[in-house]
């Protein structure tokens, strides 16, 4: 009895102080580990965009091939679109991963590809510059890893890299969050899902977006730079310049024979009006094809941006999602928690005056009984 009155006391102390507090859980925060796992994954991405687009500059600035100009930048629009794919990822695991996968695939093509199917004489930089970002992303994964994991993770993309092999340049898009989770729990380990806290989400949406924006802005201005390549092409240019010496040549021998034979100047004359019409015809064709491909690459261009912007947006979607359904397990625990406050401030309030009486009015009776005897 005494034991519950000091109870009932001590609540009634605690309750009179209005620490009754509601606060709404902001959801567990990621692991140190995967914080920084995803952190040095998006890290490397930017690197392996400017390395990778630097290269292929290069390649350009010096390649007076249109051919091998043409393929350099197509290599770094398909590099640069897989990685922040890659890298964007919400399991910080999976992205390095799929980030190495890439690493290794492209070192392994460039490797086994000859220089007539990459970017001729000038391959070796491209070679040097998968080799160089497959070795720092082999580092980046030993320092970010703790124990095994670093092990577990390369056998994974050795096993990966070996049942799917690629045929263009080792870029391809490859997402291996089943085959990771699976690969995991063959090695009975459960892997986590947490999403971090709210913070960290928002945080990962930002990344996302700003991620996605830049590499379209960029895809958009390579294949801008890749119609004006082929607009410039050698081959309209030298094909009119003929046509223009073959007119001055017909020119020449017209007035030469027009000096000497007057009489032949008519049949001259008609001879020139066909080799004019002639001209026009070709220069008409030509601009007719070149418009025709303009056109045809701006439809294409269009339905990339289409795409981009649809997977952008679906992206975004998935994103919030996330986060409704991580405010919507704290919910549960929040209720609770105001559940047992509230009863608790009932318990003290009514039970404990109750209580209290109920014991003052026991000794009062004792008192009474013994001053009447």
């Amino acid at each position: 009895m005494k034991r519950l009155l000091c109870l009932l006391f001590a609540a009634m102390s605690l309750s009179g102080c209005s620490l009754l507090k509601v606060s709404v859980s902001t959801g567990d925060p990621l692991p140190r580990r995967d914080a920084e796992t995803r952190l040095m994954t998006r890290g490397f991405y930017y690197d392996l965009s400017s390395e990778v687009s630097r290269t292929a500059d290069s390649i350009v600035a010096v390649s007076p091939d249109l051919s091998v100009r043409l393929a350099a930048i197509r290599w770094k629009i398909r590099v640069t679109r897989v990685a922040v794919s890659a890298a964007m990822q919400s399991i910080p695991e999976v992205a390095l991963a799929d980030m190495w996968i890439l690493c290794r695939r492209m070192d392994d093509a460039f490797s086994a590809t000859p220089d007539s199917l990459l970017f001729g004489p000038h391959s070796g930089l491209a070679r040097r510059t998968a080799a160089q970002l497959e070795r720092r992303i082999d580092k980046l994964a030993r320092e970010t890893l703790a124990g095994e994991r670093y092990g577990w993770m390369m056998e994974f993309v050795d096993r990966f890299v070996k049942e799917h092999p690629v045929t263009e340049q080792g870029v391809e898009p490859v997402n291996t969050t089943l085959a990771w989770i699976e690969f995991l729990r063959g090695k009975g380990v459960e892997p986590d899902f947490a999403t971090g806290s709210i913070a960290e989400v928002l945080a990962d949406v930002n990344d996302r977006v700003s991620g996605q924006t830049q590499q379209l802005a960029n895809t958009v201005g390579w294949s801008k730079e890749m119609l004006e390549m082929e607009w410039r092409q050698e081959s309209l240019r030298a094909e009119v310049g003929a046509r223009l010496d073959s007119l001055e040549r017909d020119l020449n021998r017209m007035v030469l024979v027009a000096e000497h034979l007057p009489e032949m100047s008519d049949r001259m004359m008609a001879g020139l009006n066909g080799e004019v019409a002639q001209l026009v015809d070709t220069m008409n064709s030509l601009v007719d094809n070149a418009f025709y491909d303009f056109e045809r690459q701006r439809r294409e261009l269009q339905s990339y941006v289409t795409q981009e912007r649809e997977a952008l947006v679906g992206q975004l979607r998935r994103s919030a999602e996330e986060l409704i359904a991580s405010v919507l397990d704290a919910v549960p625990g929040l209720v609770g928690k105001i559940l047992f406050y509230v009863v608790l401030a009932l318990v003290v309030l009514i039970g404990g005056p109750f209580a209290l009486g109920f014991w003052l009015g026991g000794v009062r009776q004792r008192l009474k009984q013994k001053d009447r005897e």
